[in-house]
């Protein structure tokens, strides 16, 4: 899937956005926007990890909530697998609950993330589950309940909290799974 390049004047937008001014930084959200490339997705996760400024933070999860090209998903999938986004992924997650895209193929990824990381990430993920739209598919569900069985085999268990929240994945992705193979199922 060919993208679009990033001009110098997204360039530009990038960098005045992270001037910390605020009539720099709305224009470069709107000029952000307005091109609608999410080949600038990888400059806007980079510039969420070195930058601390909450209102440049605000704003590009704003903007990174707010794409509607479907093939975002797959850009922001990636940086979820990614370990150089691990300070993010908690966000990205949210930004993912916040999205007006479906990210119902990715349920898999999504349990997996629940049972890495800590609390906050196991609580988004819940979130982010539980309003998938679905319908799911069969090898997506059963990849969760494999993330799912790994979880307790290993005894990875981490507190009483962030189980209870992998207890309740673990049941809704047994109401959506009413018909697979029992044997596969979570206890």
């Amino acid at each position: 899937m060919p993208q679009k390049k990033i001009t110098a004047t997204l360039k530009k937008a990038l960098l005045e956005l992270e001037s910390g001014e605020q009539k720099k930084m709305d224009k470069a959200i709107q000029t952000i926007s307005n091109s609608g490339n999410i080949a600038l997705i990888p400059a806007l996760l980079n510039l969420l990890l070195h930058n601390s400024n909450p209102l440049i933070q605000k704003k590009v999860m704003s903007l990174l909530s707010d794409i509607k090209d479907n093939k975002a998903k797959e850009i922001i999938i990636e940086s979820l697998k990614n370990d150089d986004y691990e300070n993010l992924k908690t966000n990205l997650i949210n930004v993912v609950w916040n999205s007006k895209l479906d990210f119902s193929e990715y349920i898999a990824e999504f349990v997996a993330l629940s049972t890495q990381g800590d609390l906050m990430r196991a609580v988004e993920c819940l979130t982010v589950i539980e309003n998938l739209t679905g319908p799911f598919e069969e090898h997506h569900l059963l990849e969760s309940q494999l993330y799912l069985k790994e979880y307790y085999a290993d005894l990875r268990k981490e507190g009483v909290q962030k189980d209870e929240i992998i207890a309740e994945i673990a049941m809704f992705i047994r109401q959506q799974n009413e018909g697979i193979d029992a044997d596969l199922l979570i206890e």
